[in-house]
């Protein structure tokens, strides 16, 4: 049974399951909402394991019961990332458990209600967000556990300074300009663009969703706030975003091997927001963004040096194919650093 289990893993097939009680839990507060069936846990003494991250052993049945909720491939990186950051957490004494992870799913349940949602809408609207990106409750929910061990990690690693605080006045509330922009991978798709905003006047809207190759904010038809005064996104896009006019598209851009196209929607004057007003609650969130970086950086080094046997010879052959493609991926982001790529948008 456990390898026919194994064979539909290998296809890469992901079953779509309800969460049973979820739809009771969002009508009851923020209580016990993560129920962790898809978190790993350790083999019983006797009991076959999955793969072993430096001396621990997952338990390979929880793998194969998990398996309902998630793809495989996704299940096992995930599954791997819990583990070293639980174990380097449990080196530096840090506690980490139901608690904090349930504190992340209230701060995102917060922040829905900023938008006045009722608190007993809040689940549902988390639903429907998730849905819209195409994600599982599942994922949601490693992603949490995931962000509480990281920032419980990152404490103490990192320090705002004033320039940064400065930059994120600026990012938060000065001058922006509302754009779509369309990024796409070739001179003749953007031309293929052009044509369609310029001469046929299609929807820029549903031509972003259709041809941007960034999936995250095409599924928004390319909305991205740039902030004019924020220097760390490159001069050429905020001069272009400056002096965009209505109904015309920008020349492309190029940015590593894409070319985006930008799609005036309105501009944002600066909000008369007094830096003092407004300087502790920057310093605040800056501090939660810089920790989860630092976080993220960390885990990759934990990855690099990790001790990873998998015990299974089709999951190592499978794991190995992802270790390549990862190879890959930080390969083409270091080129793209080194050609002076980057990334735009605002809070």
């Amino acid at each position: 049974m456990r390898h026919q289990v194994l064979k539909f893993l290998a296809a890469g097939l992901a079953i779509s399951v309800g969460l049973p009680g979820l739809a009771v839990a969002a009508t009851a507060g923020a209580k016990a909402i993560i129920p962790q069936n898809v978190f790993p846990q350790k083999a019983m003494p006797g009991h076959t394991a999955v793969a072993i991250i430096n001396g621990e052993r997952l338990s390979e049945k929880k793998f194969v019961d998990s398996l309902l909720l998630l793809n495989g491939m996704t299940l096992m990186q995930k599954w791997f990332q819990l583990t070293l950051l639980k174990q380097a957490c449990e080196k530096e004494g840090l506690k980490v458990g139901p608690a904090q992870i349930q504190a992340q799913l209230n701060g995102v349940l917060a922040n829905i209600g900023a938008q006045k949602v009722p608190a007993n809408q809040r689940m549902a609207a988390l639903n429907r967000i998730l849905a819209q990106r195409g994600e599982s409750f599942a994922i949601f929910e490693l992603g949490l556990a995931r962000v509480a061990y990281i920032m419980a990690l990152a404490k103490g690693h990192v320090h705002v300074t004033a320039k940064q605080l400065k930059l994120a006045y600026e990012r938060n509330f000065g001058p922006k300009v509302l754009v779509r922009d369309i990024v796409v991978s070739s001179f003749s798709t953007a031309a293929t663009v052009r044509d369609l905003l310029q001469v046929k006047h299609d929807n820029p809207a549903i031509v972003a969703r259709q041809y941007s190759i960034n999936r995250q904010t095409a599924a928004d038809g390319g909305l991205v706030a740039i902030p004019l005064k924020d220097t760390t996104i490159p001069r050429i896009f905020r001069s272009t975003a400056a002096h965009l006019r209505m109904g015309h598209l920008s020349s492309g851009i190029p940015m590593g091997a894409d070319i985006h196209l930008l799609w005036l929607v309105k501009n944002i004057p600066a909000k008369k927001v007094a830096f003092s007003s407004v300087k502790a609650a920057l310093k605040t969130k800056l501090l939660q963004v810089m920790e989860l970086q630092w976080g993220q950086r960390e885990l990759q080094r934990l990855v690099v040096q990790a001790k990873i046997k998998v015990k299974d010879p089709l999951l190592a052959a499978m794991y190995a194919e992802l270790q390549k493609e990862v190879a890959m991926e930080r390969q083409a982001m270091m080129r793209a650093k080194k050609s002076g790529a980057g990334t735009i948008g605002g809070e």
